[in-house]
């Protein structure tokens, strides 16, 4: 095999070497990010799930979000103080599914749940409770995020006042 034989099959080699190392790295690109997301995913679900544990068995919090039902921000000092903690760790849970979501790192479909679980405590979608529930709903979560607003990322912020309707 002459010189150039040899040069021309080195660089065939070779470029076919380069196409494999680039399919290769974007199929582990490919593969990374469908692990991140469903690591993300899980972590969601967990927090979701974690949460309506706490609500489910803390029969303080139910009497306290029941019992002050039509102005939260009447009730007394300890049951705005559960009842704030409950909303603060929920807008938590959202705030994270929407820096997941400007990540690129959150299923759609999550992020899409996210934004009508949203939209329905704001008032703006129904589930199946009567008319009266989601204002008071919409009360307690409008209440909340005027208090724990401050908390969050400015991104967050707009997110939440855009379904509100708060403009600032």
């Amino acid at each position: 095999m002459n010189s150039a034989k040899l040069n021309d099959w080195v660089q065939g080699v070779g470029i076919f070497a380069l196409v494999a190392s680039l399919i290769f790295v974007g199929i582990e690109v490919r593969q990374n990010t469908i692990a991140t997301r469903s690591a993300t995913n899980a972590a969601v679900k967990d927090a979701f799930r974690e949460l309506n544990l706490v609500l489910a068995s803390s029969p303080e919090l139910a009497l306290a979000v029941t019992s002050n039902a039509e102005n939260p921000a009447d009730a007394p000092p300890e049951d705005k103080f559960q009842m704030l903690a409950m909303w603060r760790a929920l807008f938590h849970i959202w705030s994270n599914v929407h820096r997941q979501h400007l990540n690129g790192t959150v299923d759609p479909a999550l992020y899409d749940a996210v934004v009508q679980e949203v939209s329905m405590n704001a008032g703006k979608t129904r589930g199946a409770e009567s008319v009266d529930a989601a204002e008071r709903r919409a009360r307690h979560m409008r209440w909340a995020w005027e208090s724990e607003r401050f908390i969050f990322n400015s991104d967050f912020q707009i997110f939440i006042d855009g379904i509100l309707s708060i403009e600032r």
